[in-house]
């Protein structure tokens, strides 16, 4: 098994800087029209790990990059982004990241995970 830090070379990464885990209530919110939980805590010693809920995922699923791009433009409008001149592309560009890190995977049963460092 490998360290945490030295296992991301294994896989995907992209970051964005976020205000806080509301932006991902916001996100989810608009990828899925619905108020089902965008993230889910996994346990995981000494580290704030989450994976994206199954409703969000299959949003990246099926969205084109058009539509990522629409939902970035909404995302920036909603708090808490709001106020923070935040660019709507720079938010388009992570969603999209998110949704080629997601078609990468062959595994049927994937997920997406979210490490939250504050």
């Amino acid at each position: 098994m490998c360290q945490l830090a030295g296992c991301f070379r294994f896989f995907p990464v992209t970051g964005i800087t976020l205000p806080g885990e509301l932006d991902f209530v916001s996100l989810g919110q608009l990828l899925t029209f619905s108020k089902v939980p965008a993230i889910r805590h996994v346990p995981f010693p000494g580290r704030e790990l989450y994976t994206f809920s199954a409703a969000i995922a299959q949003a990246f699923e099926r969205m084109a990059a058009d539509d990522l791009a629409d939902i970035a433009v909404a995302w920036a409008q909603t708090a808490p982004w709001a106020g923070l001149e935040v660019n709507p592309v720079d938010l388009a560009g992570f969603l999209m990241e998110l949704k080629a890190n997601w078609h990468r995977s062959a595994t049927p049963d994937k997920v997406l995970f979210l490490w939250l460092d504050a």
